[in-house]
């Protein structure tokens, strides 16, 4: 064999070996490549509608409104000082009672958006765009649609704990808005916004849904609004309030109603779905006579569940005297888990049913109460009548000297929780400036860097129940730590404020690691 059949048959032999090691190797790449796969999206199954359709059909729905409220001001008569500036030169020359009848009317202005929801001139908007400006009463308000015309409008019905209004003008086959479905709506769908941001007129936005259900407590917003907001990144500023937020159906699911002015893109609205339950109420004009429990919630976070054996539902910080939830015997640290069948996940679910229905209805709650699960009837009350006022089951106290000292086998409290109590005694009394009528036991020592401090709490409060469980003595308090065994426990606390003391607080104080 000569050297180039040689050659010829090296070469063949060391492709076809290649080809096996590299088969063999693809095999186990391909194999292991199945076993181990990120989550992938199938984008081509989304049907996307061009937005420039959604705008050219929706943008003519929605109007700029007006509000001009008349506010009055006092007339300073000196040169431009006001009216008490010179009393102390010559005197008082006009009573005061009488100055503020002198004062003038001045106009301020404030624009908003809203949208037709009816061929016949039905416009939805938030109450604050249609309010008084400064506490005037009266405002006059005037629509502009897109073409430019105005008309003046009539409030038909405002409903402030959603921030919703409906107006009307007088004109004829108005381009309207289809409601949508927002209970359907899903974190990162898209949708568009449509407003008057800072009087630039129709400006429209994209974005997607960023989150449902934020409670209007940690906004700049009213604290008493019933629904959960809908978030979105879609640009909202100043003016967009009343505005439609649109998803990608060219339906509407929101009303843009607030801002959170310290970050960037982060808008909210309230959703479409309870707003479309109250309409044919707000029609006739008359005040909504929502349902009222009387309960203070807290968020069920991780060391709640814990201490209770749950991980979903409004857990009861308080329960207000003589409302419908007291009259029903409910309690602190109930945890209600649904309404007439419908699950409670958290506290917002629970604000949303039951404002959704109205005084006089009878609803049933499931809780769960020491474990264990029940069915409460309550006839609820009228949300107008809200009180600011919480349970308070002070007992007289008593000394509780003798268990000062920790006998054998028992918990160290400064280890478990960090920190540690004493008795409310004349001393500790006179030393923490604890009134008589204040009753529990007084957290004498909080040590640093333990779940105590990271809780807050702080030497002097007086804490008033763990668990359900009043705490009338020192041997009371020690009686039901030593029930938790180590776990997350419960505190009912109270912390001076001036002269008095503040209503009770739940803190969950969860067990820190051995050492």
């Amino acid at each position: 064999m000569n050297r180039h059949a040689r050659q010829i048959i090296g070469l063949t032999l060391f492709a076809s070996i290649s080809m096996a090691i590299g088969m063999g190797l693809g095999r186990t790449w391909i194999v292991r490549a199945q076993e181990h796969q990120p989550v992938s999206v199938n984008t081509r199954a989304f049907e996307q509608q061009p937005i420039v359709e959604i705008v050219e059909k929706l943008n003519p729905t929605v109007v700029y409104v007006e509000n001009t409220s008349y506010v009055r001001t006092r007339s300073n008569r000196y040169f431009g000082f006001p009216d008490d500036f010179f009393d102390d030169f010559f005197g008082q020359q006009t009573p005061r009672r009488n100055r503020q009848q002198e004062g003038n009317e001045t106009p301020q202005r404030g624009g908003g958006s809203g949208f037709f929801i009816s061929h016949d001139g039905e416009i939805l908007t938030n109450a604050h765009v249609v309010e008084g400006l400064r506490g005037s009463e009266n405002p006059r308000i005037e629509i502009r649609t897109i073409d430019g015309k105005r008309y003046p409008a009539v409030v038909l019905g405002m409903d402030k704990a959603l921030d919703i209004a409906i107006i009307k003008i007088e004109i004829q086959n108005a381009p309207y808005v289809k409601l949508g479905d927002s209970d359907s709506t899903k974190v990162g769908e898209l949708v568009v916004a449509i407003g008057n941001p800072l009087g630039l007129e129709h400006t429209v936005t994209q974005g997607i849904i960023s989150a449902k259900g934020r409670s209007s407590n940690r906004l700049d917003a009213d604290a008493n609004l019933v629904a959960g907001f809908l978030q979105t990144d879609a640009a909202i500023n100043h003016g967009n309030s009343g505005g439609p937020l649109i998803n990608y159906r060219g339906e509407v699911i929101g009303v843009n109603t607030a801002i959170q002015p310290a970050g960037q893109n982060i808008g909210f609205a309230v959703p479409i779905t309870p707003i479309k339950q109250i309409l044919a109420e707000l029609r006739t004009g008359k005040p909504l006579r929502r349902g009222w429990l009387g309960v203070r919630t807290l968020p069920l976070d991780h060391d709640y569940q814990e201490s209770l054996g749950i991980s979903e539902g409004a857990l009861i910080e308080g329960v207000e005297k003589s409302s419908p939830a007291d009259k029903a015997g409910l309690q602190r640290l109930d945890v209600i888990v649904g309404v007439d069948g419908r699950p409670i996940k958290e506290g917002t679910d629970l604000v949303e049913v039951i404002a959704s229905r109205r005084q006089g209805e009878v609803v049933k709650l499931e809780i769960i109460r020491g474990g264990r699960k029940q069915t409460i009837a309550v006839t609820l009350g009228d949300r107008s009548n809200m009180g600011n006022g919480n349970d308070s089951d002070d007992r007289p106290p008593t000394s509780g000297d003798d268990l000062r000292r920790e006998a054998a086998g028992t918990m160290n409290l400064e280890k478990t929780y960090g920190f540690e109590v004493g008795a409310l005694d004349a001393q500790n009394r006179r030393t923490y400036q604890i009134p008589d009528d204040v009753a529990g036991v007084v957290i004498t020592k909080v040590a640093p860097r333990t779940s105590a401090s990271d809780r807050r709490l702080s030497e002097g409060m007086v804490i008033q129940s763990v668990g359900t469980k009043d705490i009338a003595s020192l041997e009371e308090f020690r009686s039901e730590v030593q029930k938790a065994s180590g776990r997350t426990i419960l505190l009912s606390v109270r912390v001076r404020s001036g002269r008095n003391f503040s209503e009770p607080t739940t803190v969950a104080i969860p067990a820190m690691p051995a050492n």
